[in-house]
């Protein structure tokens, strides 16, 4: 009977680099009991060092030197080959679905994302991408890794030679295959919504169509100052539809001209503690490289103990009003997606294929800011966490009506 598959990819001379003998040696053992708990939920990991011919032997690999975005895409395919030949199930699976996924350890100081052209008229100079690695071969164009196939997750490292953020995602990640993640919480009611006052419209269409119980808390008035534990306790989804920055560490609310602090890495770090699933539209939102949980917020919940975040590494677009598009289209069908069983990493896949199918129905082609949202959103966590299904409502509103746009400011 076939097995599904998790290949976990890092650079052993990276990770030695940056944590030491010690740390790395903390590191291959928590790997060892992951490897443990995925067994038990039927899945098989596969460790693969690009750049350690230990690792490579049982695919005819010779190690990646240097590991570039391209090296490392060109193992990943041949090492996927490998293990789709050696799964002759011929198990046919629905759409949005892979009998393999892919889970990068380490942030881009260790694999490196991919900087692919920006397809909008903005500032941002490229789009850092995981896109391509779940793609076919030969698929590292914007244009041609739009709509990976392999779920991809990532367990972001930052900045310095802290081995506890990625020895973190690996206990979260053990939980969760044990299964010791809360599975009684009524999920319509467990979600905790964030938004600043100028999308309030946007997303309040969201939550109500992904179906959560609640207001919104909006900023302003609402502000990092009023952040308190009971925003977070027995939150399953933590939605997040604010401002972000590629310079400072903080997400702002916006009321005309102004622009309070709505969330702040030391606020997660003081008050959240849970396993909850987060999804923030913020520009910057998954930035993490030269970061650190006191100066990301994505890393600040991926320490205190997030299952996965999902955001963008750019500056990302959505709508002021409804009907909502782009970022969050994306936060509306991967919590959907989510909510009705999928795995965290199949749930962003076919999002952005919901997201692709909802602007060819609009408008009978993808724009210049459609297409950046499908590049710039990424994954950190176990792609293959999955938390029990319920039943959403309708969406053919936001299938069926006209979009207006607008860009987050970054």
């Amino acid at each position: 009977m076939s097995r599904e598959q998790l290949l976990l990819i890092s650079s052993l001379g990276k990770l030695k680099q940056r944590y030491g003998q010690a740390g790395l040696d903390k590191i291959r053992a928590s790997l060892d009991r992951y490897k443990g708990s995925l067994s038990s939920r039927k899945i098989v990991l596969t460790v693969v060092f690009l750049d350690d011919e230990a690792s490579l032997s049982s695919f005819d690999l010779k190690p990646v030197r240097p590991v570039t975005p391209a090296t490392a895409k060109a193992a990943i395919d041949h090492i996927i080959s490998r293990l789709n030949r050696a799964d002759d199930s011929g198990k046919v699976r629905k759409s949005g679905e892979s009998g393999t996924s892919i889970l990068i350890l380490g942030g881009g100081e260790v694999i490196p994302y991919f900087k692919l052209r920006n397809p909008a008229l903005d500032s941002d100079d490229f789009v850092a991408s995981d896109n391509p690695y779940g793609c076919p071969p030969g698929s590292a164009t914007p244009d041609k890794c739009l709509l990976p196939r392999i779920p991809v997750g990532r367990m972001p490292d930052g900045r310095g030679a802290d081995d506890g953020i990625l020895l973190r995602q690996l206990d979260t990640a053990c939980e969760a295959a044990n299964g010791s993640v809360s599975t009684r919480i009524s999920f319509k009611k467990s979600g905790f919504g964030y938004t600043a006052g100028v999308w309030k419209e946007a997303s309040q269409r969201v939550w109500r169509d992904i179906g959560f119980a609640g207001s919104l808390r909006i900023c302003p008035p609402a502000s990092d100052n009023d952040v308190n534990a009971s925003w977070f306790r027995a939150k399953e989804f933590l939605y997040f539809n604010v401002h972000g920055s590629d310079s400072e560490p903080y997400w702002f609310g916006q009321k005309g001209s102004s622009f309070p602090k709505a969330l702040s890495p030391e606020s997660v770090n003081r008050f959240f503690r849970g396993r909850s699933m987060v999804v923030t539209e913020a520009c910057y939102g998954a930035i993490e490289m030269d970061r650190q949980s006191d100066s990301s917020i994505s890393l600040a919940f991926l320490v205190a103990g997030s299952s996965c975040v999902v955001g963008s590494t750019c500056t990302a677009y959505g709508a002021l009003t409804p009907p909502v598009s782009e970022a969050d289209l994306i936060a509306l069908h991967f919590f959907r997606n989510v909510h009705e069983g999928l795995s965290f990493g199949s749930a962003l896949v076919k999002a952005r294929a919901q997201l692709a199918a909802t602007a060819m129905s609009r408008q009978g082609f993808l724009d210049e800011d459609d297409k950046k949202t499908l590049l710039q959103f990424l994954l950190f966590g176990d792609p293959t966490v999955s938390v029990p299904p319920f039943s959403p409502g309708s969406d053919e509103d936001a299938k069926n009506a006209k979009p207006r746009k607008r860009i987050k400011k970054g």
